[in-house]
């Protein structure tokens, strides 16, 4: 009984938040203080972004003061969790694939040396998966993104250190259709 009480609420609440209306704040255009007698107000129907991202032009993916043409996502030793660095990286590119239907890309996950050939594979599709699904649940449709793993096969960097392994934990981002 608790616990159709309890659910019971949820959805009480969950009815009352979306049966609440968001007004349109109507604004007045520069234009209308003109002496032509016109003083309609115009309404501002462009979108409001309130994470402060502005997206998406094309040409941004190849400029380099662009979050778009951002595309490495470094992780941790045997990680595939995502680092808070780059969510509002992936925020955009995200944007970007959901504001361009016809825009493909590719994830590309890497791994370093270390581990055997069949973990690395396995790690880097870990982390090209996450990325993938990441950029799905921020608005990318499930054709626009594919995951490939290279797992050691492709380093960025070849010496055998951490600095290098570090470099070498990735994922990438490759845009296969804009």
């Amino acid at each position: 009984m608790n616990k159709t009480i309890k659910l019971m609420m949820v959805l009480i609440f969950a009815l009352a938040m979306t049966a609440c209306k968001k007004d349109v704040k109507p604004t007045m255009d520069d234009d209308t203080n003109n002496n032509n007698g016109n003083n309609t107000p115009v309404v501002d129907t462009t979108p409001v972004r309130t994470d402060g991202l502005i997206c998406c032009n094309p040409d941004d993916l190849t400029n380099p003061a662009s979050l778009l043409s951002q595309r490495v996502i470094y992780f941790g030793y045997d990680q595939a969790n995502i680092a808070s660095d780059y969510r509002a990286m992936l925020s955009l590119h995200a944007r970007y694939l959901q504001e361009n239907p016809s825009a493909r890309m590719t994830v590309e996950g890497h791994a370093d040396e270390r581990g055997s050939r069949e973990y690395n594979l396995a790690l880097g599709e870990k982390r090209g998966y996450a990325i993938a699904n990441l950029l799905r649940a921020q608005g990318a449709s499930l054709g626009q993104v594919s995951v490939v793993s290279y797992g050691e096969e492709r380093p960025e960097s070849t010496c055998s250190n951490d600095s290098c392994w570090s470099k070498n934990r990735r994922g990438v981002i490759i845009y296969t259709a804009q």
